[in-house]
């Protein structure tokens, strides 16, 4: 009786802990009609604004919808859709859409204020710095673009090519104090002068006689530009002189997050490689993916990312145990979006549907499992 006792006592003076719980707070349609053929790779990231959330689809067009309701607010139909992302930049959204046009509209109405033809499909999300929009098209041409009038500034074509064998994917730009980091599908790694387009320094990265891409968006650190190429290996190169500072030889199509010190890094073979962020050196693997990961995301004390033939997944940073999962039928390759502050994640399925999840703290009691 009083072991008992003991037991009852321990219980009730153990703090409740606080599980994660996702939810599903509405769901919409991109698509502007039903689409029953070739299924394409739906990997735009949405956007998120104050009041809206916009999404794009590789099918037939974009959208905008209601951040609370999921109302649809405008739409915009184009060939093929908008595959590669978009970007905001105060009240403007822009994007390259598969129709061979780059875009530039205003956020709040979808009304087109300026466009500029490109003459090839867009695979990459655009990036904004300063005065200038910068834009890759899927014929590895480089575009700068003044982002109030469309006006070109300048071009490079250099590794333009016809046709190259790809896994379809594309890297955007990245921009460091005043370089701008660009990959190419012939596999092949630049920096630029962002402002006058002059070719700092190039690097072959990509040496597999197929698949050459350097896909995933590069992230630049204190201490290198992360990069990897599609069937090779993840680089830490020079920010000055692109020379390899450390390797990792497994390749990928997203790009790699770091935080907390560590390198989340989502491989070509179905894997998260957690890994140094000084020294590259392996420190853990994630293996238990249901086919490849999205492009990984920080969400306080969590990792978030999608599977290709799975679920949303939430897993604890630090033990790397899995908090809470999200099925949303066939799986996404589209790279997840968060908002902390308000404990939401937006994503694109492969089906082409927004889904809007929100996270709640679900008190539990020790020790009693909180885990699915």
């Amino acid at each position: 009786m009083k072991i008992v006792f003991i037991l009852i006592s321990l219980l009730i003076s153990v703090p409740s802990l606080a599980a994660p719980r996702l939810s599903r707070e509405w769901a919409r349609s991109t698509l502007q009609k039903p689409h029953y053929a070739f299924r394409y790779f739906n990997r735009m990231a949405p956007i998120i604004t104050d009041k809206l959330v916009i999404q794009g689809n590789a099918i037939d067009g974009i959208k905008a919808f209601d951040r609370s309701s999921g109302h649809e607010k405008w739409s915009l139909n184009f060939k093929n859709g908008v595959e590669g992302g978009a970007t905001t930049d105060g009240d403007k959204l822009y994007f390259g859409a598969n129709n061979g046009l780059f875009y530039c509209v205003d956020v709040n109405t979808g009304s087109v204020v300026w466009t500029h033809p490109l003459n090839s499909e867009s695979l990459a999300q655009p990036l904004v710095q300063g005065n200038l929009v910068f834009h890759i098209t899927s014929n590895n041409i480089v575009y700068s673009f003044n982002k109030n009038t469309g006006q070109s500034m300048w071009i490079d074509s250099t590794n333009s090519v016809k046709s190259v064998m790809t896994v379809r994917g594309q890297t955007s730009p990245a921009y460091s104090k005043g370089i701008l980091y660009v990959g190419f599908s012939d596999g092949n790694f630049a920096a630029y002068n962002a402002q006058t387009g002059r070719k700092i320094w190039n690097k072959r990265i990509g040496d597999d006689k197929k698949f050459n891409d350097v896909d995933a968006t590069a992230k630049v650190t204190d201490k290198c530009v992360l990069i990897s190429s599609y069937a090779n290996s993840l680089y830490c190169l020079d920010k000055n002189s692109g020379s390899i500072l450390w390797r990792h030889d497994e390749g990928a199509f997203n790009s790699v997050l770091v935080s907390d010190g560590k390198i989340f890094y989502p491989t070509g073979n179905g894997e998260i490689h957690i890994l140094d962020g000084d020294s590259g050196k392996l420190l853990k693997k994630i293996i238990d993916l249901k086919g490849l990961s999205t492009e990984i995301v920080d969400f306080k004390d969590w990792i978030v990312y999608g599977e290709s033939s799975g679920a949303i997944v939430l897993k604890n940073k630090k033990t790397l145990q899995t908090d809470q999962i999200f099925f949303s039928g066939r799986g996404l390759v589209a790279r997840p979006v968060v908002d902390s502050k308000a404990n939401e994640i937006y994503f694109l399925s492969n089906e082409a549907n927004l889904f809007k999840l929100k996270l709640a703290q679900e008190k539990k009691v020790f020790p009693w499992s909180h885990r699915r």
